[in-house]
């Protein structure tokens, strides 16, 4: 029997909103496009074919995405913005775990927490094609905002790892994640960490391993570390 067709029934009476999250992914998209093209440019074995011409343009297409990737965190709602907490109120076992520097911050959900660490990672890969591709002033910005785009990425690891360092139960509660003074971490917190948390970083602490030149020595220790330690949660 043929399908009989209602088309009025199967069309939106309007396009879709674009939300934060879909509009960054338009703009990794692009990011994606530039570092292929990139990648592709600086494999070539005959440095006669990597034309000065070229490289403007690579330069010039990842220059320009980045600049949109800056504008993207005035999308986002104020409150789900991350929150800095300092080293002095968080616990000791989530620093033994795995703190780098002197805060790590914190998200309304994991799910927005991953949101910011794609935005954080695709702009870390971007600088560090701009610091492959450029001289003078303009690598060691990049180089710059290279590492800090790593130390963004790692100030997410104790929310999403909390003081984990072995494999244990997902309903277990017994772990410590950082929250703010006076509050308290959600149930739904420890199951959707402890479910996926490790998942969710491994992409940017693997994208901040491949761009080891342009970290410092303790940056490219600790992203090994924590990758080491992800798969020992989920071994």
């Amino acid at each position: 029997m043929p399908v009989q067709e209602v088309p009025e029934l199967w069309q939106d009476p309007e396009q879709m909103p674009y939300n934060p999250a879909t509009l960054l992914n338009g703009m990794r998209l692009q990011a994606a496009n530039v570092l292929a093209d990139a990648s592709q440019w600086l494999s070539l074995n005959n440095s006669d074919d990597r034309s000065d011409e070229r490289r403007t343009e690579i330069l010039s297409r990842a220059k320009f995405v980045d600049s949109r990737l800056a504008t993207w965190p005035s999308l986002m709602p104020r409150d789900c913005w991350p929150v800095p907490v300092e080293r002095r109120v968080i616990p000791q076992e989530i620093i033994d775990a795995g703190l780098h520097g002197d805060h790590c911050d914190i998200y309304p959900d994991t799910t927005i927490c991953d949101t910011w660490l794609m935005w954080h990672s695709t702009r870390l890969q971007l600088f560090g094609l701009i610091a492959d591709v450029s001289e003078a002033e303009l690598k060691h910005n990049a180089v710059r905002s290279c590492q800090q785009g790593a130390n963004d990425i790692f100030a997410a690891v104790p929310f999403m790892l909390g003081s984990k360092t072995m494999p244990a139960d997902m309903f277990d509660t017994g772990f410590k994640y950082p929250c703010l003074p006076g509050k308290t971490v959600s149930v739904d917190h420890y199951h959707s960490a402890a479910a996926f948390g490790g998942h969710l970083l491994f992409s940017p602490l693997t994208a901040i391993l491949e761009r080891t030149r342009h970290l410092r020595p303790d940056q490219a220790q600790f992203a090994l570390q924590q990758i080491q330690r992800i798969g020992r949660l989920y071994d």
